[in-house]
């Protein structure tokens, strides 16, 4: 049985309930957070790009093309490391902060711009096991949280001084 018409149900629905619960329930949220803090909010799921890393353990996700899962792997990582600076530089209010935050919003973004027609080319689908619910869950997640950076660092607003965190 072919797993991509079941990976795309999934992928959109997951899309469609991520960018629902942001709309509904972490936008409103965020208002109540200094700029700074809540862009950090809104880039943490980055973190969890790591996971992408599974793609090049065989168990995990069989067969699949190294031309795919190398360049992948690496962006995914790449993207957390960065999203783990962006998180701290945030919080402890560096003068790089925004710099930083932007470089790995579009560094994420681009990668998954990469990716994503790279895996419907290849049918990453069905080299999935373990691994089904990276893409599935997790990707689309990615997409809402660069979607929700991309409006906050375009409001421009900045935290001040007097209210970093101590």
């Amino acid at each position: 049985m072919n797993p991509a018409p079941f990976f795309v149900f999934q992928f959109v629905w997951f899309l469609i309930s991520w960018t629902a619960l942001a709309a509904l329930f972490v936008a409103p949220a965020l208002r109540r957070y200094a700029a700074d803090d809540a862009l950090a909010i809104c880039i943490a799921p980055q973190l969890f790009r790591v996971l992408g890393v599974g793609l090049l353990v065989s168990n995990l996700a069989p067969g699949m093309p190294r031309s795919f899962a190398i360049p992948t792997a690496a962006g995914d990582s790449l993207t957390a490391f960065l999203a783990l600076l962006s998180v701290i530089a945030l919080r402890r209010r560096w003068p790089a902060r925004r710099k930083l935050a932007w470089t790995c919003n579009i560094v994420g973004t681009a990668d998954l711009l990469i990716a994503l027609p790279h895996a419907a080319a290849i049918g990453s689908a069905q080299f999935l096991t373990a691994q089904w619910y990276v893409p599935a869950l997790g990707v689309p997640l990615m997409l809402v949280s660069h979607a929700m950076t991309f409006r906050l660092l375009a409001a421009g607003h900045t935290t001040d001084a007097a209210t970093a965190p101590g």
